[in-house]
């Protein structure tokens, strides 16, 4: 292996890899769209790679960037002016930036102004425990001389709500600005609001002052009606010497005061919030540690866990949780979320799975009170859209694997009553004639095909198994029962009527032939514009196919959506079935250069969700060379937007950082590909490590299972040789056992810690399968 047990610490180990994680590039020729994020839990500036800050936004036309403390907006940007004191006519804006650096938990910009005879850089970072931001100025003299700088640092305020807090009668008003001698900053509020920021600087003789608007240069001129105030000062430049400026900007969506509080304690405390803000990033890459063949995929993998990180928010008064996506979704999905959380499990983030859980259910109860699970919800705690009925099943599934590999019983209590609701809702309002399918829009929303749906249905069949063995758990026998049988009747529904045999897919969905003709106009219309004809062309066979039918028949429809892999993304699909689909899901029919389209007739777009979702259904069923395929082909597009991170729509559209990509990198390799499943209830770890052909040796380290009393830690090594397979485990924790399921191992020789295993069950496909009791340090080698 690259790396034997016990080389380094864990956390020196991870403080290494944390000081090697940067990617950066060049900016003089990106443009306005290349962005970035400097993200905390209370805070979150999104700016340009080049070091503007433009105006965008589709929620919010024009401000959707900036530096944000939600559920309100505080500054649309800043900007830096440097001249020599003596000469202030011939100074120069800091305006595009050089170089831009991502680092795990900050940013930095470069910039040279050799007319200034100066070099400088720019870094930023959010502390975690504060609503603010931290901005640094790394000044360097390149003429040789001693001289004396004027710095006029400005900035534009915008004090505004998150976007929906319309609909609640929350509007935006225009922002006063002052200047605070005592504090050295410039105090904003928004006029009709108790909405404030302050930024200032610790620099000796720093004069905040209100600017003219009708003086402010053209670059600080932003969309909105925020106000604008500049902190100015004098520094001594030595030759080929060097100096440093700090700024810090902090707000509150509360009061003045609070505000100010914010502001001192991070002038005052910055380093030491940096610190703990560097040790914590090292925390998190010290879990599932991987070592794999593969730097450039290992390297991803632990990308992915900052990019979770970014995505934190804790809003005061609403709740703490993981948003969806940066910079449009920076606020809770239902959907999203049911796929992120299970990402989260695989590397030791239980406890923000639990939190962010909680979070969609509460507001679900307050908004639905039936079991139905909202499909998002702002940072203001207000919900936009009650939920489509996919969520509801989907959620439900989620809160089966995160009591599995958490074992918090109080969790489980907690969601199960909105579990029972959500499953009578399902079968019942939302399956009106009473066939096991659910009517609605899913995942993909197809406008106007609000009908029976392949993704509602499978996740509903999920649902009802998971929510069996929480039923049985709880002492629900009755419903156990009952939705274990429902559950058998709708797989052997969708297996039949959702089955296209002459196709090998499973359809998108169920509905009447005269819902969909109706509709089809509309589509074609809508491919015709966009130019995709081999969508138009069979979209219009499909339209003469059914032109004759009865209104009322009703039939599966193939519109060859990413969905209809969510069969074999769940274990639904009979293998036989399941080999056929996912074999032409990975042709070039269904999969691009960038992964899986979202759709099979347009063959555009690609998500990290649409192929995740293919890798996934991939590795359950032991294909796992064709899951690392598609696990890769996310990998490929890393940083080819922001570097450092992934876009949503691949490979560089979309959101520039998106929580559910960790379902396509972290769950295929933990959960599939080294086997690891717990029941943290039970204290039982079932291993079933199958790896891709191209990794001989791996090793993942420091997973976790399990909390509190239940808690464990779990290092797997696997080393795979000619004539024998060497297994080592490493299981931290009190009274767990574990069931190892090894490949091609039935009639092998099987030592533990060289002894001779006498009892062992043969599986079905060349298995063996071994129990070991006890926790400790394993080494399980396979003779053949």
């Amino acid at each position: 292996m690259a790396q034997q047990w016990g080389d380094n610490p864990p956390q020196l180990e991870a403080a290494l890899r944390l000081a090697g994680m940067t990617a950066g590039r060049e900016t003089k020729e990106t443009d306005d769209m290349d962005l970035f994020v400097c993200a905390g839990h209370r805070s979150t500036m999104i700016g340009g790679q080049d070091g503007g800050f433009p105006d965008f936004g589709h929620h919010i036309p024009d401000e959707m960037g900036g530096l944000w403390s939600h559920p309100i907006k505080l500054m649309d940007g800043f900007w830096l002016h440097l001249a020599e004191t003596a000469d202030p006519a011939g100074g120069a804006w800091l305006e595009k930036a050089d170089a831009f650096r991502n680092y795990a938990y900050f940013n930095e910009h470069d910039y040279a102004m050799p007319d200034l005879g100066l070099e400088a850089a720019r870094s930023q970072f959010c502390p975690d425990e504060h609503p603010g931001f931290v901005v640094e100025y790394r000044l360097r003299d390149t003429s040789g001389r001693d001289r004396e700088l004027t710095v006029v640092f400005q900035g534009r305020t915008e004090l505004r709500p998150v976007w929906f807090s319309e609909e609640a009668g929350i509007e935006d008003a225009p922002d006063e600005a002052r200047a605070d001698e005592e504090l050295g900053a410039i105090v904003a509020k928004d006029r009709d609001h108790s909405w404030f920021v302050v930024f200032g600087s610790d620099a000796p003789g720093c004069e905040p002052h209100v600017d003219i608007e009708s003086t402010l240069p053209s670059r600080t001129r932003t969309a909105g009606k925020g106000a604008t105030g500049s902190l100015r000062m004098q520094i001594a430049l030595p030759a080929n010497g060097t100096a440093e400026l700090r700024f810090f900007i902090a707000g509150s969506a509360q009061s003045e005061a609070e505000a100010a509080e914010a502001y001192a304690r991070i002038r005052d405390g910055h380093a030491d919030m940096r610190r703990a803000k560097r040790l914590r990033y090292e925390s998190l890459l010290s879990l599932s540690e991987l070592d794999i063949p593969d730097e450039a995929l290992a390297s991803v993998f632990d990308w992915a866990k900052i990019h979770s990180e970014w995505l934190v928010l804790d809003v005061p008064g609403v709740g703490r949780g993981l948003t969806a996506g940066i910079p449009e979704y920076p606020w809770w999905f239902g959907c999203d979320n049911s796929y992120a959380l299970v990402g989260l499990l695989a590397v030791g983030r239980q406890a923000l799975a639990v939190e962010t859980s909680d979070l969609i259910r509460e507001a679900s109860e307050r908004t639905n009170g039936n079991g139905r699970i909202i499909h998002e919800l702002t940072t203001w705690g207000l919900v936009a859209n009650p939920g489509n009925t996919q969520e509801t099943p989907h959620y439900i599934q989620s809160v089966r694997e995160i009591f599995d590999w958490t074992g918090d019983l109080k969790y489980l209590k907690r969601a199960y009553p909105t579990v029972r609701k959500g499953l009578e809702w399902l079968l019942g309002e939302m399956d009106p004639d009473g066939d096991l399918l659910p009517e609605g829009y899913g995942i993909t929303e197809i406008e106007g095909l609000n009908v029976e749906l392949i993704d509602t249905a499978v996740y509903t069949w999920s649902a009802l198994l998971a929510g069996a063995e929480m039923a049985e758990l709880l002492g629900d026998a009755e419903a156990a029962h009952d939705w274990r049988e429902t559950a058998g009747r709708l797989a052997d529904k969708i297996n039949t009527d959702l089955w296209l045999e002459k196709e090998g897919l499973y359809a998108d969905a169920m509905a009447r032939v005269e819902a969909v003709r109706e509709r089809m106009p509309v589509y074609i219309a809508r491919a015709e514009g966009m130019g995709a004809d081999r969508a138009v062309r069979e979209m219009r066979s499909m339209q003469a196919e059914i032109a004759d039918l009865p209104p009322d028949e009703e039939r599966p429809w193939l519109f060859k959506n990413w969905v209809i892999n969510t069969p074999m993304e769940t274990g639904l699909a009979p293998r036989d079935k399941a080999v056929r689909a996912l074999a032409r899901m990975g042709t070039d029919e269904f999969t691009g250069d960038a992964g899986t389209y979202l759709s099979g007739m347009y063959r555009t777009q690609m998500m990290t969700i649409s192929t995740g979702v293919q890798a996934v259904a991939e590795a359950r069923y032991d294909r796992m060379d064709e899951s690392l395929r598609l696990v890769k082909l996310i990998a490929s597009t890393f940083g080819r937007r922001l570097p450092g991170s992934i876009s949503e729509i691949s490979p560089d559209y979309g959101c520039f950082v998106q929580a559910w990509t960790n379902y396509g990198i972290h769950w295929p390799i933990v959960r599939f590909m080294f086997g690891i499943a717990p029941k943290a209830h039970r204290k039982e770890l079932a291993l079933r490590p199958r790896l891709p052909s191209a990794w001989r040796e791996a090793a993942i380290r420091r997973v976790s299972l399990g909390e509190g009393a239940c808690a464990a830690s779990l290092d797997l090594e696997v080393a795979l040789g000619e004539g024998a397979d060497l297994y080592k485990v490493k299981l931290d924790g009190e009274g767990w056992t574990i069931r190892m399921d090894l490949p091609q191992a039935a009639g092998a020789r099987i030592y533990v810690n060289g002894n001779l295993v006498e009892s062992l069950e043969d599986g079905p496909d060349g298995e063996a399968i071994i129990p070991i009791s006890g926790c400790g340090t394993f080494e399980v080698r396979v003779e053949r």
